[in-house]
C-alpha cells in the first residue's frame, strides 16, 4: 500500500461563490454543446434516472436554471413541492424536478434546446448574486442534506454537480460526446469532500483516474487501504445510479465494501 500523505478531502474549502460562478458557466456550456448535438430520436431514450427520458432530463436542468434567474419561479415551485411533500407524494427534490419538468410540457424538443440556453445563461450570475445572509441558512432536514449544511452549499456544489452528473446520464443514453469542462476536478473534489464529512469508517487513500482525477484521504487516522478507481464509475455509485466499480483495493479489503455502501447528495 502506498504510504505518502494525501490531502484531507474533510479540510478541503468549500467552491468560493466566486469559483463556483465559473464553474457553472463552464458546466452549462458543455451541456448547451451536447444537446445541440442531439438527433430527433435522442429525446424518446430512456437515461439512467429511470423516471426520465432525455427530455425530462434536460427540462429539470433548464427549469433549475430558471430558478437561478426568476425568483417567482422557484418560489412557485417550491410552494409546490412543499405541499406535495405534505400529502405524501414523495420527497422534496422528487416534487420540485416535476415542477420543472412540468412547466415545459408543451415546449417542443427543437424549442426544448433554446429554453436551456436562455436560462443557462443567466443561471450563474443569477445564484452568485444570492446575498450572504441567505447564503448562511441551514438546509431544512427533509432536503436530506448533512446537518449544519447552508444555502450555500446548494448554490455552489450541489447545483454545479447536478449538472456534470446529467451530463454523464445523456452521453450514457444518447451516445453523444461529454465535452470536458474546467470544472470536472472542482466537481470531483467536493463530492470526496462531502464523502469524507460524512465517513466514518476507518481511514483510506482515494485515488481516482480519469475526469476529475486525484488523491485524497477519507477518514481520520492512518490509513488502512488505498482504494483505486474511475472518477466517473465513484460518482455513479456514490449517487446511487449503478455499481460498475472495482474498488481495486490495495490493504484492508473490507474498505471496499464500506465505500460501497456509501452515498452523496447530488
Amino acid at each position: 500500500m502506498t504510504t505518502d500523505t494525501a490531502t484531507r478531502a474533510a479540510d478541503l474549502p468549500q467552491t468560493h461563490p466566486d469559483a463556483a460562478r465559473d464553474h457553472a458557466a463552464a458546466e452549462y456550456a458543455a451541456l448547451v454543446a451536447m444537446v445541440d448535438a442531439f438527433g430527433p430520436a435522442d429525446w424518446d431514450l430512456q437515461t439512467d434516472c429511470t423516471e426520465w427520458k432525455v427530455r425530462d432530463m434536460v427540462a429539470h436542468l433548464a427549469g433549475a436554471a430558471e430558478e437561478a434567474c426568476r425568483l417567482p419561479v422557484m418560489v412557485r415551485h417550491q410552494v409546490a413541492a412543499v405541499r406535495g411533500l405534505r400529502r405524501g407524494d414523495g420527497s422534496i427534490v422528487d416534487l420540485l424536478c416535476r415542477a420543472q419538468v412540468a412547466d415545459r410540457a408543451g415546449l417542443s424538443d427543437t424549442d426544448l434546446p433554446s429554453d436551456l440556453r436562455r436560462w443557462a445563461a443567466g443561471a450563474p450570475d443569477g445564484r452568485r448574486r444570492q446575498p450572504g445572509l441567505l447564503r448562511r441558512i441551514p438546509m431544512p432536514p427533509f432536503t436530506g442534506l448533512r446537518p449544519g449544511t447552508d444555502l450555500a452549499h446548494l448554490l455552489d456544489v450541489i447545483y454545479v454537480r447536478d449538472v456534470w452528473l446529467h451530463r454523464v446520464d445523456l452521453q450514457r443514453a444518447t451516445g453523444v460526446a461529454m465535452p470536458t469542462s474546467s470544472a470536472e476536478g472542482e466537481v470531483v473534489a467536493q463530492v470526496v469532500r462531502d464523502l469524507d464529512l460524512g465517513w466514518d469508517g476507518p481511514a483510506l487513500v482515494l485515488e481516482l483516474t480519469g475526469r476529475g482525477a486525484g488523491r485524497w484521504q477519507v477518514g481520520g487516522g492512518t490509513p488502512v487501504a488505498t482504494v483505486t478507481e474511475d472518477s466517473v464509475a465513484l460518482m455513479r455509485l456514490l449517487s446511487g445510479r449503478s455499481d460498475e466499480c472495482r474498488l481495486t483495493t490495495d490493504g484492508d479489503a473490507a474498505v471496499a465494501d464500506r465505500l460501497r455502501a456509501a452515498r452523496v447528495i447530488f
